[in-house]
C-alpha cells in the first residue's frame, strides 16, 4: 500500500464523517429530523347525497346537465348523450363523502398556483327545488398526482380532493363528447 492511497482513504473518511455530522447525526435520536407540518382537516361539502337532485359539469368544451330520478341519473344536456348513471352517482359520492379533506391553504390569494383561476371543471349541485346548493371548482393535480386542488365558490379555502373526482368528471365529459383535445 502506498502513502498516496493511504492519504486518499483518510481524505475520504474525513469527507464522509463530515457529511454524517453535518447532515445525519442527531444528539437525541428520538427527535425527528423535521417537525411534521400540521395538517388541517375540513368537511368540504356538508351536503347529503340525497339532497342533490341535479348536477351541471362545465369545462372549456361545453356542459353536461343531469337530473336524478329516484336512484338513476338522466342526462338532459347534451341531448342524446349516453352516460351511465353510475358515473354521476360515483362523482356525487366522492364529493359528499363523510370523510374530512386536507386543507391546503385556508385563505388562498393566488388561485392560479392551484389551477383554480381557470379551473379544468366546474360542478354546480342543485337541490330538489332547483336551488343552487354548491359550486365546486376543480383545479390542477397535486405534485404526487394523487389528488386535485378544489375550492367552493365564494370560499378562499383550497382543499385536496381525491383524484377520482377529476377522473369521473373526465369520463362524463368523454362520454358526452366534450373531452379536451
Amino acid at each position: 500500500m502506498t502513502w498516496t492511497r493511504i492519504g486518499v482513504y483518510y481524505a475520504l473518511a474525513l469527507i464522509l464523517g463530515g457529511y454524517y455530522f453535518a447532515f445525519e447525526w442527531r444528539p437525541n435520536p428520538e427527535l425527528p429530523l423535521r417537525s411534521p407540518r400540521p395538517v388541517q382537516q375540513s368537511r368540504f361539502l356538508p351536503i347529503a347525497r340525497e339532497d342533490i337532485h341535479a348536477i351541471t359539469l362545465r369545462n372549456t368544451q361545453g356542459a353536461v346537465h343531469a337530473r336524478r330520478h329516484s336512484q338513476n341519473w338522466e342526462v338532459l344536456e347534451p341531448q342524446g348523450a349516453q352516460i351511465t348513471s353510475a358515473l354521476f352517482a360515483s362523482l356525487i359520492e366522492t364529493l359528499t363523502a363523510d370523510k374530512e379533506v386536507q386543507v391546503v391553504e385556508q385563505s388562498a390569494t393566488n388561485l392560479a398556483s392551484y389551477g383554480l383561476a381557470q379551473p379544468s371543471a366546474t360542478l354546480e349541485l342543485q337541490g330538489a327545488s332547483g336551488n343552487l346548493l354548491a359550486t365546486v371548482f376543480i383545479g390542477d393535480r397535486n405534485p404526487t398526482e394523487s389528488a386535485v386542488y378544489a375550492c367552493k365558490e365564494n370560499s378562499p379555502q383550497v382543499v385536496l380532493l381525491g383524484y377520482s373526482v377529476r377522473y369521473y368528471g373526465e369520463l362524463i365529459f368523454e362520454a358526452a363528447g366534450l373531452n379536451k383535445q
